[in-house]
């Protein structure tokens, strides 16, 4: 099979990112302004929305906490495990206009939650006069126009999805009031994991420039990763971050990757065919990636694995949901790929199903 890269032999297009430094030439006029001077860091993107909800919960008792039913399973059992009071909510993850009606259901002291979905959505809720608390998530819709210009009470992003740290999450009040002050706790246990998976975006970084498929080095990258997400998944503490790792994560939030998406999306979009089998996800904002939607789930397997095949890793969004609206794939197009990049993906696409 082609290299995808001359210079880069064993890269792929996916996963997780390798290491890269913040003041990168690749970076160099690729700034942005968007900067929440109110903004709280943290290790993960469930430290900042359990951040908020702890938050609101010193002004009064919270009585119910709606999530959409169409979410990041993994998020979802992390805040079943932390919250007895959530319920969910239905909103249709293609219909990015879509109002959410949330008065219909909402009572006051309720919190509600709503999702950028792909970074494309308009986020727009109607609470009429309920007294409630309004959170958006922009983890897959960091610096997108919904995310700089939201109205919510609370935002929070998982920024580890779009920046290339080890960890990282933030949260803020768009209206550029202070979040109070709530409870830590230290942990040399988040100190290590950023280590770790530190360590694997470095070994990653080695084996897509070695000359040689390192496989050893391959499985040394992916089972660092794999085991420091695990333990994510599996710790329920407010952690306070390491003034280190607060830095680090600060001098990437400089950049602006939607850009290089931007720059991306419009190459590949020129060199795609049209396909029964799938539809791309367009709108005039930029996207987190290329979102490629499925209604078979039969088809949308054989082409994920398709991809794989052709070093393409696509992230599904997101399994075991709500199956009525399809299934999501998305394809990486941020700032590690280029025009060379973009045409193999496309002519791998436009080959499906034609061997």
């Amino acid at each position: 099979m082609k290299n995808l890269s001359t210079t880069s032999p064993n890269k792929g297009i996916g996963s997780f990112f390798s290491f890269v430094e913040s003041n990168s030439k690749k970076f160099y006029n690729n700034k942005t302004n968007f900067n929440p001077k109110n903004k709280i860091l943290f290790y993960t993107g469930r430290h900042a929305i359990k951040f908020i909800i702890e938050t609101i919960k010193l002004e009064g008792n919270i009585n119910t906490f709606w999530i959409p039913d169409y979410y990041c399973q993994h998020v979802t059992s992390w805040l079943k495990m932390n919250y007895s009071n959530i319920k969910t909510y239905t909103v249709n993850p293609l219909e990015n206009s879509e109002v959410i009606r949330a008065y219909n259901f909402l009572n006051d002291s309720d919190v509600i939650m709503v999702n950028n979905f792909w970074g494309l959505s308009n986020c727009t809720i109607d609470i009429k006069n309920k007294k409630v608390k309004v959170i958006e998530d922009h983890s897959h819709g960091w610096l997108s126009d919904s995310c700089k210009m939201s109205k919510a009470d609370y935002c929070f992003a998982s920024l580890r999805k779009t920046l290339p740290v080890p960890l990282g999450g933030i949260a803020w009040k768009p209206n550029g009031e202070k979040l109070k002050t709530n409870k830590y706790i230290n942990s040399n246990m988040y100190i290590n994991l950023w280590d770790k998976i530190l360590l694997g975006m470095k070994k990653k970084s080695e084996f897509e420039y070695s000359i040689k498929k390192n496989e050893s080095l391959k499985n040394q990258f992916l089972k660092l990763v794999y085991e420091a997400e695990n333990s994510l998944h599996a710790d329920y503490n407010l952690v306070k971050i390491d003034k280190k790792h607060k830095e680090v994560i600060k001098s990437f939030l400089k950049i602006d990757y939607l850009s290089f998406k931007n720059k991306n999306l419009n190459l590949i979009l020129k060199l795609l065919q049209n396909n029964n089998g799938f539809n791309v996800i367009k709108s005039k904002s930029t996207p987190f990636g290329m979102t490629l939607h499925f209604e078979n789930l039969k088809n949308m397997n054989n082409f994920k694995n398709y991809l794989i095949s052709n070093k393409i890793y696509p992230s599904l969004l997101w399994p075991d949901n709500n199956t009525q609206y399809g299934y999501f794939l998305n394809i990486h197009i941020d700032y590690r790929y280029t025009e060379e990049d973009m045409n193999f993906i496309a002519t791998t696409i436009n080959g499906f199903g034609k061997n």
